[in-house]
């Protein structure tokens, strides 16, 4: 048996290395939350420009997407990969 004071290091030491871990996790998931308020903020900032784009073509008859789930999109319709646009936006500087 080893005596208390031998024990105590290396109890200590796991102890440090635990709180480093978790000052980690905890900044990591600091990040991680920001991260998705951005990409929500900017799922809702499409949703909207979807539905002003829907509302400002009368001429459309109806809608041709695959319906979704509501907890997919609580809805909302789903552009055909044909209508995207890949170029240049504010939203493509996201991580």
């Amino acid at each position: 048996m080893q005596p208390q004071g031998e024990q105590k290091l290396p109890i200590e030491e796991a102890l440090r290395w635990l709180r480093r871990e978790l000052l980690e996790m905890q900044l990591q998931d600091q990040q991680l939350l920001e991260k998705l308020l951005k990409l929500h903020t900017a799922l809702r900032e499409l949703k909207v420009e979807c539905a002003d784009w829907e509302s400002s073509d009368p001429s459309r008859d109806g809608f041709s997407a695959r319906a979704r789930s509501s907890s997919e999109d609580m809805g909302a319709p789903v552009l055909p990969r044909s209508n995207l646009k890949f170029g240049a936006s504010r939203r493509n500087s996201l991580p």
